[in-house]
């Protein structure tokens, strides 16, 4: 199916998009309507719910820290049940944060938002508490997902969203060249908002490095990805040994999704 069909257009999100149709190393393919990435939905209008509502999404996986949720509290009917998994305290993306609050850490230095990202990676690569959700977060589909759809969501959809879809489509046994391209493909459906963001601080009198820092802050590079696959592979082994011995998953727990998320 096209890139294009894969996006799921609402009015009040962004970079909402279905994982299914990736064909799998084995000759298979995920199946669709059922594990959807997501963007905040904390401004969704009713029409934008009945959306999520017909394209079948039952379940909203919360990714982004305690604070973000009190502050920004996801808009869905009951129809979709709310699951939070904080992968953060707070924002370390600092895919929320005002242009005013930002203005003091990335004026000086042009490179210090994209610095900043790489730390960022790094933490969700390496901290304790992305590594628990993303053993909840797996233990969950397992257990629920033959009867649920699930969109998995942070604030911007890129970097915590992004990160437990690798994780997800290297479970499943997709070509990591197609998880590089799907990783990628969040800076297509980002324009706007990225454009939104540059134009508010152009208003604002902001100077270069800081929308320099703010266009890297507000979208996805190859070097942020390859940051947490360099991790992965010299600190843990690779991705089948992080997915095992950090996540938690067993052949037996990997075979058992395929069979729920692959046809």
């Amino acid at each position: 199916m096209a890139v294009a069909n894969r996006h799921i257009e609402v009015s009040h999100s962004v970079n909402i998009r279905d994982l299914g149709g990736y064909p799998t190393v084995d000759g298979r393919k995920i199946k669709w309507h059922k594990l959807i990435r997501g963007g905040d939905l904390s401004e969704l209008s009713v029409v934008d719910q009945q959306t999520l509502v017909d394209y079948g999404i039952t379940v909203a996986v919360d990714l982004r820290s305690n604070a973000e949720r009190q502050k920004y509290p996801d808009q869905v009917p009951d129809q979709i049940k709310l699951m939070a998994l904080p992968l953060f305290n707070d924002d370390e993306t600092e895919s929320r944060t005002t242009t005013q609050r930002l203005q003091k850490a990335y004026s000086s230095n042009p490179r210090s938002g994209y610095l900043r990202m790489l730390y960022a990676y790094r933490r969700l690569v390496v901290n304790e508490q992305p590594q628990k959700a993303y053993r909840q977060f797996f233990s969950y589909l397992e257990q629920y997902g033959t009867n649920e759809t699930v969109l998995f969501h942070c604030s911007a959809g890129k970097d915590r969203t992004g990160m437990m879809t690798v994780l997800l489509l290297s479970v499943l046994g997709v070509n990591p060249e197609i998880i590089r391209r799907d990783y990628l493909l969040t800076n297509k459906f980002s324009v706007p908002r990225i454009n939104h963001r540059i134009e508010l601080a152009k208003k604002a009198h902001m100077n270069r490095s800081f929308i320099a820092s703010l266009r890297d802050l507000s979208s996805v590079s190859i070097d942020y990805f390859d940051q947490a696959m360099t991790i992965i592979n010299y600190e843990f082994g690779g991705i089948q040994a992080y997915l095992k011995d950090v996540v938690g998953l067993t052949d037996a727990d990997c075979e058992r999704l395929k069979d729920i998320y692959l046809e």
